[in-house]
């Protein structure tokens, strides 16, 4: 049995190569793979790299031509070159009708995990997506209720989040506070809110408070960007840190982060959070006033808990003096929120066999 799967994002890479790896001890497959290092470390055959150049919103159609034609490209060579018995997209917004469209309809396409449509309500697109999905796999209620109204082929077991997450605490040195800095893992994220992030550090260290300043790099590949916005703050200090996201979120007092999957993971750390969300200009402008788009909010634990469980800024309120006072407000009471945070545990941890219980279904 022949399974390509494909990933999108750094996150989609993580939660496939461990459905991979469950594939694998149950099965006797050969995994083709396009997606990151996590994938192509477990894959038997890795053909194209594809977590680094995903970005964020509809620009993304049309600044990246030439990465859209070499993805579709790659996936039609693979499938002449070798007989594909099933096809897993994985979290790969703005490509996943486009893949569709490439594949044999004798080829069942499995989707684990759902582009935003769900959080939009769109229904048209969940019956496009539905419509070439033999089975879909859901990581929120949420997501799981929107689609069984499409289709009877949907699932959810949880959250992959909680299965893989090591939520052990560390001992760690309360005397300064640590602030964390989760940038983003994508080119657009940098230019959407690392230099707001910068500029409120540079005010909140010329203030009375000590802290240490730790800003994780998510791939090294990201280095010369990062690098480049910090040459623009001479005097600012800081450590640069390859370790594991979780190790430096354990050892937080506040994370400050791009909006996305590892939001989910501070909650499931029980650390204070700030989220910044925003889409580039032309996705925001279509989202708002062509689609429009209202959502109550966008960070993924308060659109959970349909409630504000985190301060999150959003698109013009993302700057660097809101950002600084909400720094302020949440480390004067950083357990505020957290007495919140159980309402999105209790929607997200199940006692299922997650990827066990994936695989099955795939294989049956």
């Amino acid at each position: 049995m022949n399974i390509l799967i494909i990933a999108g994002e750094i996150s989609g890479d993580i939660y496939a190569s461990h459905l991979a790896s469950e594939l694998k001890k149950t099965s006797k497959c050969t995994l083709i793979a396009i997606g990151g290092e996590k994938l192509k470390k477990i894959s038997d055959h890795f053909i194209f790299e594809s977590t680094h150049n995903h970005g964020v919103g509809i620009e993304t159609k049309f600044t990246k031509r030439d990465y859209q034609t070499k993805l579709l490209n790659t996936i039609k060579r693979s499938i002449k070159t070798t007989p594909i018995t099933k096809v897993i997209i994985v979290d790969f917004q703005h490509y996943n009708n486009l893949i569709a469209k490439i594949i044999p309809k004798t080829i069942p396409i499995y989707t684990f995990i759902t582009p935003n449509f769900w959080m939009w309500k769109s229904a048209s697109q969940a019956k496009k997506l539905a419509t070439y999905s033999t089975k879909i796999f859901t990581i929120f209620e949420q997501e799981y209720e929107f689609y069984k109204k499409t289709t009877k082929h949907c699932y959810y077991f949880g959250h992959p989040l909680t299965e893989i997450l090591n939520t052990t605490p560390l001992k760690t040195s309360t005397e300064v506070p640590q602030i964390t800095l989760l940038p983003g893992s994508r080119p657009q994220e940098f230019k959407l809110y690392f230099l707001t992030m910068l500029k409120a550090m540079q005010k909140l260290q010329t203030s009375t408070l000590k802290f240490t300043l730790i800003i994780c790099v998510s791939s090294a590949r990201y280095l010369p960007t990062i690098n480049s916005y910090l040459n623009q703050f001479p005097t600012l200090k800081y450590s640069l840190s390859s370790n594991k996201t979780t190790t430096e979120i354990k050892k937080s007092t506040l994370v400050i982060t791009a909006s996305g999957s590892t939001t989910l993971e501070v909650i499931l750390l029980n650390k204070p959070l700030i989220v910044l969300a925003a889409l580039p200009k032309l996705s925001y402008f279509i989202a708002k006033y062509i689609l429009r788009i209202k959502l109550p909010f966008i960070s993924l634990p308060n659109f959970i808990a349909q409630k504000e469980i985190i301060p999150e800024l959003v698109q013009s309120r993302i700057t660097p003096s809101n950002l600084y006072k909400t720094i302020n407000n949440t480390l004067k009471n950083p357990t505020k929120n957290l007495k919140l945070y159980p309402e999105v545990f209790k929607k997200l941890v199940t006692k299922n066999k997650i990827f066990k219980n994936i695989a099955n279904e795939i294989l049956k």
